[in-house]
């Protein structure tokens, strides 16, 4: 079972690309939260310093998981529950992958896009496979013990702060 339960880093969705990615590709070279992209060592004409690159670190994109393979390279992004953000999310992955410094050596390599859920959208699956992107549906043995205890805390009403509300 996932480690945390925290809304704002779903440790779920990282544990269960990581069991995924095992299962499907165990011989690959697999990465996971790759960041993908580059920062442009200029702005306003001058060169960044160091504290000021690594101040912008974090607005690179990251990807869950990155299996390469010796006949392609496949860019993973999961989520519990599909949703359409996260065609967008391997659209921009596909894009900034050649920007990618450490990953130029597998640019001659076919780049395959894939969605890795646990619950399944069928719109979502079948607008992705529009888009050139498989979809996958992987469902872990704690599944359904993440799923409460997410419910759960989810359907708690909001903490007031010491508000005063009648």
């Amino acid at each position: 079972m996932p480690r945390a339960w925290n809304k704002r880093h779903p440790m779920g969705e990282m544990e269960m690309v990581a069991e995924y990615v095992s299962r499907e590709y165990p011989a690959a070279d697999a990465r996971f939260r790759v960041r993908l992209g580059t920062i442009q060592p200029a702005i306003a004409g001058r060169v960044l310093t160091p504290e000021e690159s690594r101040a912008l670190t974090p607005v690179l994109r990251w990807a869950d998981a990155i299996a390469i393979l010796p006949a392609e390279v496949v860019l993973i992004e999961a989520k519990i529950r599909a949703e359409p953000g996260a065609i967008a999310q391997l659209e921009v992955y596909r894009d900034l992958f050649p920007l990618t410094a450490e990953l130029r050596p597998f640019l001659d390599r076919p780049l395959t896009m894939e969605l890795v859920c646990a619950i399944e959208d069928p719109a979502v699956t079948a607008y992705a496979r529009t888009r050139g992107i498989r979809v996958k549906v992987y469902r872990p043995s704690w599944l359904q013990e993440y799923l409460a205890k997410r419910a759960r805390r989810e359907t708690r009403p909001p903490r007031l702060g010491g508000l005063n509300v009648p």
